[in-house]
């Protein structure tokens, strides 16, 4: 890793006393202090420059020390456009271009990857943007689930949700398949889990069915870590109806363990403080900084709740943005916190991108991406991007 890595092992010669030159540790440092974009320019200094500008591990000791917040966004189909996948600054200026087929389409995205559908053939394939490197995803069913008469065309759409395991640096994936026909009480949704590496025989391991029930809507499932969080149908109707409920709101997933993990619940005061009416509310599940958010509430109060210890089931409301005083009707999902307490955050139905400042409780318009199936922060470095794909 980057901590680990000596600096005088990098391909910049150490110059001769009497030339002025910097040695090789102060020069490192001097590189590190500098933001990326200028060190993408100076990769064309001298090839050695190059070398060490394009190392993997000085990429990720710069990003350890510079926070410079990058917006991916996801086409929903290539239709007229030259990319399926860009990865833009916050000015709006895109930074990579990743190409795809025509019948690609973008329908997730997490951790720096996407999760990208070919709609002639219905496979799907986990993109790494910086790379251009894809893993094809099985489209059989778990083995244990075929042996038990279970068929493929039995369930829709299926829902794939990706992290990272931290012991092994491998992504796993847990693919959701809902069942068509709710009338057979014998047999309900599929819960698969695949670990996504070089291996070319990867297979899906059949799991068994959550503790609970959940909503099935891609802005109440979020992935922080190695842990997939879904909103309950408990939690939802508890705050759609003002009731408290003892039930468990957020159901959560292991990913590297692959178990279904102790639910957690909700902050009471959530449901006893509502103030908005029924048609104003929401409720959705977000990644904020690398911590599970509840946001509730479109108007006149836009609530984030931040988990603070799930064992005790502590939430702390960090944030209460007056959405109606700026203006806003429409629903906002909340992307990033920058370090100077800003929020960036998003419109979901217009994908218009907007920065928040809480102490002038004002919103400022960043870009919009009417083209994007899906839009995420992307968290890689932009040393480690290069151009297109």
């Amino acid at each position: 890793m980057a901590a680990s890595w000596d600096p005088r092992a990098a391909p910049i010669r150490r110059a001769a006393s009497n030339n002025g030159d910097l040695p090789v540790d102060a020069m490192y440092e001097v590189l590190l202090r500098l933001p990326a974009k200028v060190l993408c320019r100076l990769r064309a200094v001298c090839r050695p420059w190059r070398c060490l500008l394009s190392d993997p591990r000085f990429a990720a000791a710069h990003a350890a020390r510079h926070r410079e917040p990058l917006i991916i966004a996801g086409c929903l189909d290539t239709a007229g456009r030259d990319s399926l996948v860009d990865i833009l600054d916050l000015s709006g200026k895109i930074v990579k271009r990743v190409r795809g087929q025509e019948s690609d389409i973008v329908v997730s995205m997490a951790f720096d990857l996407v999760c990208v559908k070919e709609i002639e053939t219905g496979s799907f394939r986990l993109l790494n943007p910086a790379t251009g490197a894809a893993h094809h995803l099985p489209d059989k069913l778990a083995e244990e689930h075929a042996a038990r008469g279970f068929r493929l065309r039995d369930y829709g759409e299926p829902v794939h949700l990706f992290g990272q395991v931290a012991s092994t640096g491998e992504c796993k994936v847990l693919r959701m398949l809902p069942y068509r026909h709710s009338r057979n009480r014998n047999r309900g949704d599929l819960f698969e889990v695949c670990t996504v590496n070089s291996s070319s025989h990867a297979r899906w391991r059949a799991k068994q069915a959550p503790p609970a029930s959940f909503v099935w809507n891609e802005w109440t499932r979020v992935v922080v870590g190695p842990v997939a969080y879904f909103l309950s149908v408990a939690g939802y109707f508890a705050v759609m109806n003002r009731r408290v409920t003892e039930q468990d709101w957020i159901i959560s997933f292991d990913l590297e363990a692959e178990v279904w993990r102790p639910n957690i619940k909700g902050p009471s005061s959530l449901v006893e403080d509502a103030i908005v009416s029924r048609h104003d509310r929401q409720i959705t599940l977000a990644n904020l900084n690398g911590s599970l958010v509840i946001v509730h509430g479109a108007t006149p109060y836009m609530d984030l709740w931040f988990l603070v210890d799930s064992e005790k089931d502590l939430w702390v409301k960090q944030y209460s943005v007056e959405v109606e005083r700026c203006g806003h009707l429409l629903p906002l999902h909340p992307l990033l916190a920058l370090e100077d307490g800003r929020l960036v955050t998003l419109i979901r139905c217009m994908r218009l991108l907007q920065i928040y400042d809480p102490r002038t409780n004002s919103f400022t318009n960043l870009m919009e991406l009417r083209h994007a199936s899906v839009i995420s922060m992307y968290t890689g470095s932009l040393l480690s991007l290069d151009g297109e794909n």
